[in-house]
């Protein structure tokens, strides 16, 4: 058993995969987790165990089966199981499992593979500029790039630093493996390395400051993974490393996920839309993909009530948690408040169970929000309170209208859709929806939902294309439109507030001029 922490590993601060502020104080919202390669010399310390007095020659049979995260600390089962041939197979828990080969001494090196890269041009970021500008989320032990010389069509070429910390070598073979298919996939470049077919290891590990020369190159390239070889030389150009097979997975980052990983203080997943609402769309196909969006976006409350979830419902809560947030950091970017972190703005509940949220930069911030199907919107004021909703156009108008409009609002929904341009228009199904969306949004303003009386809710036109929602109790809440498009239906969104063009660089949609998202 190996107690595993930030004291006992103290190198694995410098492997957090995510940015937060310098002074954040939870180190588990960093995500703070044993590289694959630390991993190896883990077992092979088990193997040597196993087996005194032999020299690890290499690995095989590599698998990362779980992230290993060290913040809060963890006890490591580790089993050492020897074989034929010099040969120990290590488990590292749940997380690893590797077979570690000895011998007496090492091999004799082969010699270096002398076939060109396809189209080797100048490489476009530098060995600096990699970790500078966040490609890298290695910090100083484990920022072993040098040099990066060469981008090919099937490959790349660089110069990597021996750095002390177990593994930063390794690791620093696979991130320039990586930067490959962070420059050249068109998408899902968001990759980590995943099994290892061999490593396979000609002399000591060099000492620290030695400057090796790699060459990586790419054997296969496939909708979910990505995998190649890396070639490692010492100074007499003689090859210390072969690293074979090694395929990393591909997780979902679409053109909105992926610059989070660069500058997550300035941009969101969620679409900012007129009048301080935003739009979270599920970008991910993968709950493994979903993992990786979720720890970005939630401090260590806030994932703790995500496990509480019921699987089927997570996606769905996490989407709400993202619009909301992204709304929140919004109006605090309007407002002039700098970089500010998703995990900044935590989103709790008040005593009604309505969202609300917390911490001090978002002091004073009405909050509202809704999901449904695979997209989320959230409503963020100043002023308050405030409600949005969003509903799928209905496929049985008159049953919903039924049930939720009055006779003088069926003749509204008619005249609606009458007015419409010429051309493909949103239809009468859209105004009915709309109409019972604009009373979603009026009753959670008021507080109090619809409390299964839709009808005593009224609704009538406003200037500027809004709505005129007025409560039971004679309260008027005036409510904007607009429309979302989604793979999996189309639908409507209502939010109530001041007219859009109250906030900085935005304009009023009107329910005739209704946004289609795409």
């Amino acid at each position: 058993m190996r107690h595993l922490s930030l004291d006992t590993l103290p190198y694995v601060r410098d492997h957090c995969v995510y940015l937060q502020p310098d002074d954040w104080p939870e180190p588990a919202d960093r995500f703070p987790v044993v590289p694959m390669t630390t991993l190896l010399e883990l077992a092979a310390e088990a193997a040597q165990e196993a087996r005194p007095g032999h020299t690890v020659t290499g690995y095989s049979d590599v698998r990362a089966l779980r992230w290993l995260p060290v913040a809060p600390p963890v006890d490591l089962a580790v089993t050492a199981t020897p074989a034929d041939d010099g040969r120990v197979r290590v488990r590292l828990g749940e997380h690893a499992a590797v077979t570690v080969h000895l011998a007496a001494h090492h091999p004799a090196p082969p010699p270096p593979d002398p076939s060109a890269l396809t189209s080797g041009r100048p490489a476009p970021v530098s060995a600096e500029a990699l970790y500078r500008d966040r490609w890298m989320f290695h910090g100083p032990a484990f920022a072993g790039v040098h040099e990066v010389s060469t981008l090919a069509a099937d490959g790349i070429r660089g110069t990597l630093r021996a750095l002390p910390a177990p593994g930063a070598l390794l690791d620093a073979a696979g991130q320039i493996l990586g930067h490959w298919m962070q420059l050249k996939l068109t998408g899902d470049r968001l990759v980590f390395p995943a099994t290892l077919d061999r490593v396979r290891l000609y002399g000591p590990p060099p000492r620290a400051g030695t400057l090796l020369a790699a060459t990586a190159r790419i054997r296969e390239v496939r909708p979910g993974s990505v995998r190649g070889d890396v070639e490692l030389r010492g100074p007499d150009g003689g090859v210390w490393a072969r690293l074979e097979g090694w395929t990393y997975r591909r997780f979902g980052a679409d053109e909105r996920v992926w610059p989070m990983k660069f500058t997550p203080e300035v941009c969101g997943i969620g679409e900012p839309r007129p009048g301080g609402w935003s739009l979270a769309r599920r970008r991910w196909s993968d709950p493994a993909s979903q993992e990786l969006v979720m720890r970005r976006y939630l401090g260590a409350a806030e994932r703790a009530r995500y496990e509480r979830c019921a699987p089927r419902a997570r996606a769905a809560w996490l989407l709400g948690r993202i619009a909301a947030k992204d709304a929140v950091r919004e109006l605090l970017w309007e407002s002039g408040a700098g970089p500010v972190f998703p995990a900044e703005v935590p989103i709790g509940n008040d005593h009604d169970g309505r969202p609300r949220p917390e911490g001090p930069l978002a002091g004073g911030v009405h909050l509202s929000l809704a999901h449904k199907d695979h997209v989320a919107v959230a409503l963020a004021h100043r002023s308050g309170p405030v409600g949005i909703d969003i509903e799928s156009v209905t496929d049985d108008p008159r049953a919903l209208e039924r049930i939720a409009l009055t006779p003088a609002e069926r003749r509204l929904a008619d005249g609606l859709h009458a007015r419409e341009a010429p051309g493909p228009g949103t239809g009468r199904a859209y105004w009915v929806t709309a109409l019972w969306c604009a009373k979603e949004a009026a009753a959670k303003a008021a507080g109090s939902g619809l409390g299964g009386r839709p009808l005593e809710w009224s609704v009538t036109s406003a200037p500027g294309g809004a709505l005129r929602v007025v409560s039971p109790d004679g309260r008027s809440h005036l409510v904007h439109l607009d429309s979302v498009h989604d793979l999996s239906a189309r639908h409507v969104v209502a939010w109530t507030g001041p007219p859009p063009e109250d906030r900085p660089g935005t304009d009023t949609p009107t329910p005739t001029e209704a946004t289609h998202g795409s």
